[in-house]
């Protein structure tokens, strides 16, 4: 069993995954990190090529010893992974000019965060099924969910009416596309609730940080609910775990249909804001993927790409930027902090959970820190960041669209472009993140060569449904997926704001707790 210790070096003893995962936020602000990670012999890797996705998840999964055992991993992966994803594939990987696309976004909410959000939900219940039986608690946990768009749509599809468990879920007051929210204020489940937070993603993560970190609040919860915080963020170790898989998943197909030998190098190329999911590539590259360069894509609030150029995070003078990719639209980086656990190991492999903490601590006090000079230097081995401005992202869809018949949505637009710019000599995997249905307005005023921000000849059709059809009307290989066809009929069920306060959200709270229980 690999156990899992934490960042800033705060815990009082290891943790197993169902301990982890149930926790989600390690105590003292830090992350949940493997102690070890499992190494996967190449054959091992191609061989999964020959597997279903459910398979491939549940041998990885093992690999990384869940304290769980193999037949219930392997019942959990095969109902994470099956009819709920439109592709039998699952994660398939398409040839698209120069490049490789990894289309993560079949699944019931049309994102990459479907990867690990079907899957999570289980894995925590069955982890709670576990904490009850031994005795270790008598609470149900209550998930607090900070998004910028796509999270907080596939955790409520994903944690909806689970047994000893609710979810609330806050997002950025016109910080989400009109599908987003749409998905989010319709969606079904009587454990569930969904609020707009006046402010930017920034700002709805800073006040669940502080809810999380908010003794008393954790107190009444217990006492006079029954219940215990956790998270679906990627900053618990259940999201990132899932994420791994598809990136192994996708180099074993890429050998098996020939475009690459098996050992060949990879670049993947992922368009980034909470730093999740290129991290869940640097696991893979870990356990062995042979994947050699990983390049950030960062849209025009681009701190990472400035970070790797530089080794100096600095948001004290940033404000956030609203663009046609709105889940990247992210200033602080929660992931960013396992990378520089690692990176700032001594050579003998010692982790170093002081350095972290005063990094995090200066980032908090004064918006920004530097790393130590060894410390950038490896991370400028590992990483190459760049950049794309709103304008570029739309023009790079009507692009892509015009010469190969393919529709990005604009994060993976982001992408696309970046991995053209910085390609050299390797394939190239670009990380699709979401369908194209869920920005329509934005992917119309690429396909209309109107630029970014600009009205839309007609109107911007209400809540974004209705620009569905005009994308398809200019695009007639396109198709509006049948996930959102269900959406249009469903009826708003939460139209609350509140403030971006730490204690407004809690007495948001209070407020549904009481309705709930009443």
């Amino acid at each position: 069993m690999i156990e899992y210790t934490d960042t800033r070096g705060l815990t009082d003893r290891p943790r197993a995954f169902s301990e982890a995962i149930l926790e989600g936020l390690a105590p003292g602000g830090g992350l949940f990190i493997p102690v070890e990670l499992p190494a996967f012999p190449l054959a091992d890797i191609v061989a999964l090529a020959a597997r279903p996705y459910h398979e491939r998840a549940a041998l990885v999964y093992e690999a990384f010893g869940l304290d769980m055992s193999a037949a219930r991993i392997a019942a959990i992966s095969a109902a994470a992974y099956g009819d709920n994803f439109d592709d039998p594939a699952v994660a398939p990987v398409h040839k698209v000019g120069d490049h490789f696309v990894l289309e993560l976004w079949h699944g019931p909410t049309l994102a990459f965060k479907d990867m690990a959000l079907q899957c999570m939900p289980l894995f925590f219940s069955e982890a709670l099924e576990m904490a009850h039986a031994a005795g270790r608690t008598d609470l149900d946990y209550l998930i607090l969910v900070a998004t910028s768009g796509d999270t907080g749509v596939a955790a409520l599809n994903g944690y909806a009416d689970r047994p000893h468990t609710s979810i609330v879920v806050y997002y950025p007051d016109a910080g989400v596309s009109a599908v987003q929210e749409r998905q989010m204020v319709t969606q079904p489940g009587d454990n569930l609730s969904v609020f707009r937070l006046a402010g930017d993603f920034d700002d709805c993560q800073n006040a669940v940080k502080a809810v999380f970190d908010d003794a008393e609040f954790a107190a009444e919860l217990s006492t006079e609910h029954g219940l215990a915080l956790s998270s679906a963020n990627s900053i618990n170790w259940g999201r990132l775990l899932p994420q791994v898989v598809y990136y192994m998943s996708a180099y074993a197909d890429m050998v098996a249909a020939g475009h690459l030998a098996a050992g060949d190098p990879l670049d993947v190329c992922v368009p980034t804001g909470n730093f999740g999911n290129i991290l869940a590539a640097y696991y893979a590259r870990r356990c062995g993927t042979p994947i050699r360069r990983l390049l950030c894509a960062s849209n025009t609030n681009n701190v990472l790409t400035d970070f790797i150029a530089t080794g100096t995070y600095d948001i004290s003078s940033r404000t956030l930027i609203k663009t046609p990719s709105p889940s990247m639209d992210i200033l602080v980086s929660s992931n960013l902090e396992r990378l520089l656990y690692d990176l700032s190991a001594a050579p003998a492999g010692a982790h170093d959970p002081g350095r972290i903490r005063d990094w995090m601590a200066r980032l908090r006090a004064d918006g920004r820190f530097t790393v130590d000079d060894d410390v950038r230097r490896r991370l400028q081995d590992l990483l190459t960041g760049a950049w794309v401005d709103n304008d570029t992202c739309l023009r790079t869809i009507g692009a892509v669209h015009r010469e190969h018949g393919y529709l990005l949505d604009p994060h993976t637009a982001v992408g696309w472009k970046v991995a053209g710019d910085l390609a050299t000599d390797a394939p190239v995997l670009v990380a699709s993140t979401a369908h194209w249905s869920k920005f329509a307005a934005d992917t119309l005023r690429a396909l209309t060569g109107t630029p970014a921000g600009s009205p839309l000849a007609g109107g911007s059709g209400g809540d974004g449904l209705a620009l569905l059809d005009r994308v398809v009307q200019q695009a007639p290989q396109a198709v509006v997926p049948i996930q959102l066809r269900a959406v249009r009929e469903r009826p708003v069920r939460f139209d609350r704001c509140v403030d971006r306060t730490r204690e407004a959200v809690e007495q948001s709270l209070r407020d549904w707790l009481g309705a709930a229980s009443a």
